[in-house]
């Protein structure tokens, strides 16, 4: 006799649990019989982020994910003999590409789970080239106001840039979040890099951009590799850009399933970060202790993120699913 397979239920990659938006997947069938052409470059869409975020296409680059960007940003800008600094418990990336392309990175350290700008500043040296900053930070979900980023901009010499990484801006209900291209007015060392992966729900396709002083546009764009991009997924970020009830439905459900996921979770008994993302942030006291949770979720087809291998022995990140899966979640964690 065959046996039911088990629902996997993916909570391990921060992806939009809601999918996306009925008109990408118009835009892509609509589009898809030209496959068998190469792709033009993405100057559709380039005009398209221009157009609302006030800047001019030659401030946009586009790029496959917001981690091509990055990755851009350390070879293209960082010279072996430069020092990047990182964030701990932040974005694995900036690290893995650092290493990747052996550029010396320094880790600044949290405070109380936050990316404080001034245990920033005592690292900074003449050596320092690139500061990436992840906000909100992954996996954390915690964020840098915009009077502490402004701080950082201040007091930091301009011949360093700023990265700021966005990817979970969308999901922000903090009042004081940055307005970081107001910022980046006054400030042209402030790189804004965003992402389709998240709330538009375009992971799989890879679509990242960032906005920065048109200097530095030209020169990333210089070193992109042939047909870097392909046209399904410019077809996809227009539509999803078009289709601002969904960004804004997705929002709204994920305001109110992570505030209900967050108490739950605290009233367990865990550890647990408050989150302005889609996820939420859970250290134990010790390894066992949050072993014996992944592997609870993981026998019952729920994935999450051991942080374990992200070099963070005693954290888990969880994505925030939808009632059903968070009232899941939780019934497993009240026998904790």
């Amino acid at each position: 006799m065959k046996t039911k397979k088990q629902e996997i239920i993916r909570l391990n990659a921060n992806e939009n649990i809601y999918g996306c938006s009925r008109s990408v997947l118009k835009a892509i069938k609509r589009n898809i019989k030209d496959i068998y052409l190469y792709p033009a470059m993405p100057v559709r869409l380039e005009e398209k982020l221009a157009e609302k975020f006030g800047v001019e296409p030659k401030n946009i680059v586009v790029g496959a994910g917001s981690v091509r960007l990055i990755d851009g940003i350390i070879q293209t800008f960082v010279e072996h003999d430069e020092e990047i600094i990182i964030f701990e418990r932040s974005f694995v990336a900036y690290e893995q590409l650092s290493a990747a392309h052996r550029r010396k990175h320094v880790f600044a350290k949290l405070t109380d789970f936050i990316c404080d700008v001034d245990n920033i500043l005592p690292l900074v040296t003449k050596k320092t080239k690139v500061i990436f900053i992840a906000n909100p930070n992954n996996p954390t979900g915690t964020i840098i106001t915009h009077a502490r980023l402004e701080h950082l901009l201040e007091v930091v010499s301009n011949d360093i840039l700023i990265v700021v990484d966005e990817a979970y801006c969308e999901y922000v209900t903090d009042k004081s979040f940055p307005d970081s291209f107001s910022l980046q007015k006054k400030y042209p060392n402030l790189i804004i890099l965003r992402t389709f992966s998240k709330i538009h729900g375009l992971a799989g396709l890879r679509i990242g951009y960032g906005v920065m002083k048109e200097e530095l546009a030209g020169v990333l764009k210089k070193s992109r590799i042939p047909f870097f991009f392909n046209s399904l997924s410019e077809d996809a970020a227009l539509a999803a850009l078009a289709d601002e009830k969904f960004i804004l439905l997705c929002a709204k459900k994920n305001e109110r399933e992570r505030e209900f996921l967050y108490e739950k979770i605290k009233q367990a008994g865990l550890n647990i970060i408050p989150s302005q993302g889609n996820f939420l942030y859970i250290h134990f006291n010790n390894e066992e202790e949050k072993e014996k949770i992944f592997k609870r979720f993981a026998e019952k087809g729920l994935l999450i993120c051991n942080l374990k291998t992200f070099g963070q022995d005693k954290s888990l990140r969880i994505g925030i699913g939808n009632r059903k899966i968070n009232k899941e979640l939780y019934s497993y964690l009240s026998i904790h």
